[in-house]
């Protein structure tokens, strides 16, 4: 699936506080605007970092503060999108020190942002609450509903991403925020071409547009276009999503905008793709593999971040609980004494009363500390010793399987003996076959076992891609119950399945036929499967034999039966079928 486009958004920069006009402040203040005004992101990282240690060396956690943050809005701008939450979050303690109320909602609101850039929407969706909630700030509360609105566009929810950006427009229309007119307008109409309302969504896209162009935001218009060429591109109008995305790619790379060009090269890739344009297809996939490292980061870190936002989160709920417990205990302690002061003769038994509640609001005080140092403990383990370093081991397994495929591809590029090209092309087939598996480990909740349904369809989808053309013209089906197995059987499934369907293609079918081809995997009873491969092709030889087989990919079939501790079974019916019993 491809990658969605961060957010659009539009973030308050943090103010400077003047302390005086020695020339360390005004040295401070200097490369802190440069950090902001500086078209050049690596230009301008340099003097935040300078502003940085200025504000180190006068020890103003406030100074520091603000460079932190102007040395994180620099990193996220050049897609470096892990040193930037880093750095964000380095700045909180300092905002919690000095209780700088607005400047923390808003740093809430740039941590927010990185991680819808990350595509981690619901954690980007708990800081933008706790802005809306806290915050008595029209534009930052405005700013939070509009970029809640895009995270639900994102995730296809576009009920809710209607209701957000309405709450944020009635805010500007009250406000009189009419600066924030180009974002609304670009984000409403977003959502409604998704959902097909196409009046509304030209009528407030034209408009989005020429506000854009007028105030010369050219990131906004970059996104607006790219946006608008993946809901034409979903909607198969390939000739106006490749207009609107090659609008999109040109202003980005006029403006060097990293993030937006590796998305936008991607759209590219895949529309040439669709109308046969393979070479700019394949140009534009080297686009996007060029910017796809530029802004890669280092995975465990982006997890480890993650889980440290969601646990400081979870503690802020948990302190909330607390104090509203020793809010209640107080408001009952305030209640006996006032009445104690009115009615003296009974001011032993309400202060009996008074103790008893007291005890007990301790003793339930005590159960919830010993319960929450529990499952901080648990949260603990868990940062340490679960998902993260597994599903990095799946995903840096995943690309160096990729990049062997890759070089396994360039080198068949150099070899002209089409027998030895083919070795190399099933080299490569069987390869992905496994990576695929370490992909769907990486994105899926397990890390463990295996949807065989989506991961055999993806094998057999890749062969017929691969091997089809006009005169085969091969019709495939695939009858795969929902079944889930182990990472080890999952590989060997799939090897055989890449085997046999690959032989089918190669060897069953002759041209202008009715070519047909038969995937099943079925659980037909507890504890045992059965996978049945079918073609209507030419047959078997009388003498065929898998241990005999010439063909390597068939004495594979053979061995990974007996490695599954299965039987297999071939002959013919109307063409070639193998039955594996498992």
């Amino acid at each position: 699936m491809m990658e969605r486009i961060p957010v659009l958004f539009l973030l308050i920069s943090l103010p400077f506080i003047s302390l005086g006009d020695n020339t360390p402040q005004e040295d401070f203040k200097t490369n802190y605007d440069s950090a902001y005004s500086v078209a050049n992101n690596e230009k301008a990282l340099q003097f935040a970092f300078t502003a940085l240690d200025i504000a180190q060396s006068l020890n103003n956690d406030s100074l520091q503060a603000s460079a932190l943050v102007a040395i994180s809005w620099n990193y996220r701008d050049l897609g470096n999108l892990i040193t930037a939450l880093d750095y964000a979050l380095r700045a909180v303690p300092y905002y919690k020190k000095f209780t700088d109320k607005t400047g923390f909602e808003i740093l809430n609101i740039q941590i927010a942002s990185i991680y819808a850039s990350l595509k981690n929407f619901p954690l980007s969706n708990s800081y933008y609450k706790v802005v809306i909630h806290s915050s008595d700030n029209y534009a930052v509360k405005l700013i939070a509903y509009m970029n809640m609105g895009e995270n639900y566009r994102h995730i296809q929810k576009y009920d809710s991403a209607l209701y957000y950006y309405q709450q944020a427009e009635d805010i500007s229309a009250n406000e009189s925020f009419f600066t924030y007119n180009s974002y609304l307008f670009a984000n409403r109409g977003l959502a409604y071409a998704a959902i097909g309302e196409k009046a509304k969504a030209d009528s407030l896209l034209a408009r989005a547009i020429q506000l854009f162009t007028i105030a010369k935001d050219l990131r906004a218009l970059t996104q607006t276009y790219f946006e608008m060429a993946r809901i034409a591109y979903q909607s198969n109008s390939f000739h106006d999503a490749s207009r609107l995305a090659t609008q999109a790619f040109e202003t980005a790379d006029t403006n060097h905008f990293v993030l937006e060009l590796k998305d936008i090269s991607q759209l590219l890739s895949q529309i040439n793709e669709e109308q046969q344009n393979f070479t700019d297809a394949y140009r534009y996939l080297k686009s996007y593999n060029q910017y796809r490292e530029k802004v890669s980061g280092d995975s465990v870190l982006s997890k480890i971040s993650e889980m440290r936002a969601e646990f400081e989160i979870s503690q802020k709920e948990q302190e909330v609980v607390y104090f509203k417990k020793i809010s209640r205990a107080r408001t009952i302690v305030a209640l006996v004494t006032g009445i104690a002061g009115l009615l003296v003769v009974l001011l032993a038994l309400f202060l009996y009363k008074l103790t008893q509640r007291l005890r007990s609001a301790n003793q339930l005080l005590g159960e919830y500390n010993e319960e929450l140092n529990q499952k901080n403990h648990i949260i603990h383990q868990a940062l340490l010793d679960k998902e993260v370093l597994i599903k990095e081991i799946h995903h840096r397994v995943k690309n160096n399987l990729q990049i062997i495929s890759s070089i396994i591809n360039l080198q068949s590029m150099r070899i002209k003996d089409k027998a030895t090209q083919e070795i190399f092309e099933e080299m490569q087939r069987r390869i992905l076959a496994i990576s695929s598996i370490h992909q769907k480990l990486y994105q899926s909740d397990s890390v463990t076992s295996i949807n065989m349904k989506d991961y055999l369809s993806e094998v057999v989808d890749s062969i017929h891609i691969a091997f089809n053309n006009s005169q085969l013209n091969v019709k495939y089906e695939i009858m795969i119950q929902q079944i889930v197995m182990d990472i080890d059987s999952a590989v060997s499934m799939g090897l055989m399945v890449n085997e046999l369907a690959t032989n089918a293609y190669k060897y069953a079918f002759k041209p202008a036929q009715n070519n047909q081809f038969l995937v099943k995997l079925e659980n037909p009873e507890p504890e045992k499967y059965q996978l049945t491969v079918k073609d209507n092709g030419l047959g078997l030889p009388t003498d065929f034999s898998l241990t005999k087989a010439n063909s390597l990919g068939l004495r594979m079939v053979s061995l990974l039966t007996r490695q599954l501790k299965g039987n297999i079974r071939f002959y013919n019916q109307d063409g070639a079928v193998f039955e594996v019993v498992f």
